[in-house]
């Protein structure tokens, strides 16, 4: 029975492996939302991969949240049995993970192109797609765009980037995305927006475009995008080999957003130290040429002109403020950063009802603590002042697979929320320029050590 079973688990994997040119297949793969209630049932859905070829779809944290995973179609009725022996809540979101996958793809690959109707938002794009949009507004906008390639991927691939400056001295909103590979949607709203920024006529748009600097890398993650779009659509990570191996052979990549050097392994999600994990957060900190070329990039701008970091991810319809590694410390002006949260969900809310929850990564994340996260850096190691991850749709039927349809409209309601944060900000005073305090406390510091000095010489007479 054993030798049966194995002879089963490998037919599978070789029938998901092998169909199309390379590319991993899941026909017939259900994906189950499963919610569960106690710590007997947490412990239990994490054992199920010990006996059942489970892929999990996001972390396993904590009680009272839902989980999905899926499942091929030949152990589909024996984990529905186990499932009701534990007596766990679930229901079936996706039938056919295939149909899903196919459906989102392209039915063309597009060229890279000087024409900027090759990259349109009724479909997903591939690297290419997306590198050529971001070169052709450098052409299309050459008095506003400064294009850079800051660095090169673990396998040699350009992490590009832009700033777009309207006039001098303002200050700028930084905006990543595609960190993970398997969150298509981030990028495709990424480009949506920047699009619209350039293009709209619309005045809160032209406020927008005119009085913000915009930093934007479409990217940071081109090794695993790539390998999603080739081989292996439920990719995570980057594609640097971790040094170890198991069953299946070497493990690759690091989870990027568990890499970074801010509290990095203080609060360890599970399978954060697995190097064969889609979790994985890295031997050590800051390891990831990614990771690196990001900080360097962010780095190379002057202290004080980054205001807001706003990376782009999915899913489950957050927005995540610092920190992760805790539900207990809050950052100083956590208050401010709460209000600034709250114009983008009321705001975001509008045209489609779509709801945001907002607070700390603590204590509101589906994935429950986050180490290592690139906002929760970008705030306490470069102290910009308002840094915020926005988890895009969705929360219930498709996570990870949202179909191409719904791109604009999340484009629209990111769009609306955008607008409404900065708006925000700048009520807050977020965007002011905080070298003349600096000054102050400069002079008032040189004035106390004047005093002091005379207050010596006086005492020792």
């Amino acid at each position: 029975m054993k030798l049966l079973g194995i002879v089963l688990f490998l037919t599978v994997v070789g029938c998901t492996l092998a169909a199309g040119p390379g590319m991993a297949r899941y026909d017939d793969f259900k994906v189950y939302k499963i919610y569960i209630r106690n710590e007997q049932q947490l412990s239990q859905l994490k054992k199920f991969r010990d006996t059942l070829p489970i892929r999990y779809l996001n972390e396993i944290t904590s009680v009272d949240k839902n989980y999905d995973v899926t499942i091929d179609p030949l152990n589909q009725a024996k984990f529905e049995k186990e499932l009701k022996y534990y007596d766990m809540e679930y229901r079936v979101t996706i039938e056919d993970l295939q149909k899903v996958i196919e459906d989102s793809l392209p039915r063309e690959r597009s060229t890279r192109s000087t024409d900027s109707t090759a990259m349109t938002w009724d479909k997903f794009h591939n690297l290419d797609d997306i590198y050529g949009f971001v070169d052709n507004l450098t052409v299309s906008f050459p008095n506003l765009i400064t294009p850079y390639t800051f660095g090169y991927s673990y396998e040699g691939r350009p992490m590009k980037a832009v700033k777009i400056s309207y006039k001098p001295n303002n200050k700028a909103i930084f905006i990543e995305s595609q960190m993970h590979a398997i969150e298509w949607i981030s990028s495709a709203t990424s480009t949506c927006f920047f699009n619209k920024l350039l293009n709209s006529q619309d005045e809160s748009m032209r406020k927008l475009l005119m009085n913000y600097d915009w930093i934007y890398v479409p990217i940071v993650n081109p090794d695993g995008f790539v390998y999603t779009h080739t081989v292996e659509r439920l990719w995570r990570k980057n594609r640097k080999p971790t040094g170890f191996s198991n069953s299946s052979g070497i493990c690759y990549g690091t989870d990027l957003n568990r890499n970074f050097g801010y509290e990095w392994g203080a609060q360890s999600a599970w399978n954060f130290n697995e190097p064969c994990d889609h979790w994985y957060g890295g031997a050590k900190p800051d390891s990831e040429p990614e990771v690196l070329n990001l900080q360097a990039f962010i780095n190379s701008f002057p202290d004080d002109y980054i205001k807001m970091y706003v990376p782009f991810h999915s899913y489950g319809n957050l927005i995540l403020l610092p920190y992760g590694h805790t539900s207990d410390i809050f950052p100083p002006n956590y208050d401010q950063m709460m209000r600034i949260a709250k114009a983008f969900a009321d705001a975001a809310k509008v045209k489609y009802g779509t709801v945001f929850k907002y607070g700390s990564t603590g204590t509101i994340n589906l994935s429950g603590y986050v180490s290592g996260a690139s906002k929760d850096w970008a705030y306490g190691v470069k102290q910009i002042p308002y840094t915020g991850t926005i988890e895009l749709r969705d929360y219930g039927e498709y996570g990870f697979f949202l179909p191409p349809n719904q791109i604009k409209e999340v484009c629209e309601e990111v769009t609306d929320g955008l607008i409404a944060m900065v708006a925000a900000a700048e009520k807050e005073e977020l965007f002011r320029n905080s070298g003349p305090r600096n000054v102050m406390s400069i002079v008032n510091a040189v004035m106390l050590l004047c005093l002091l000095q005379f207050v010596s010489k006086i005492l020792m007479k």
